[in-house]
């Protein structure tokens, strides 16, 4: 039987880079407090959300070179889909589809999710290399 235990994951550099980052941030939410921040990790909005760079990209996602991974964020800090209004709902799944049109997958982890690092709800987008 085969087992990729290296499924989904970052270069050695961006793990590190990630790491210090978790080690050193002082703010209440990364997300939140974003466009302060690092206001040109942030690609595009709309009313409630926010598509962002990811700072520390994934290389691999199942089992595929990662060309770009971005993040659909909420602008309003949010645990998990159940707690969006009719207006966020109709952003997230109009950017959802769009991105897919685009050929990016997409990957959010459930608020119970022991893997999940930050609160605030984000999907992440990959692409390929290739498309």
């Amino acid at each position: 039987m085969l087992y990729f235990q290296t499924m989904n994951m970052r270069t050695p550099e961006n793990q590190a880079a990630y790491e210090t980052f978790k080690q050193t941030y002082e703010g209440e939410c990364v997300f939140c407090d974003m466009s302060e921040r690092e206001p040109k990790q942030i690609l595009e909005t709309n009313e409630t959300m926010m598509i962002v760079e990811n700072y520390f990209p994934y290389h691999i996602w199942d089992n595929f070179v990662v060309a770009d991974h971005r993040m659909i964020v909420p602008k309003r800090h949010l645990g998990s889909l159940d707690t969006f209004n009719e207006k966020e709902r109709s952003d997230y799944f109009d950017l959802l589809r769009q991105y897919e049109a685009e050929h990016y997958s997409f990957y959010s982890r459930a608020p119970s999710n022991t893997s999940r690092t930050v609160y605030h709800l984000h999907t992440h987008l990959f692409k390929p290399i290739g498309y």
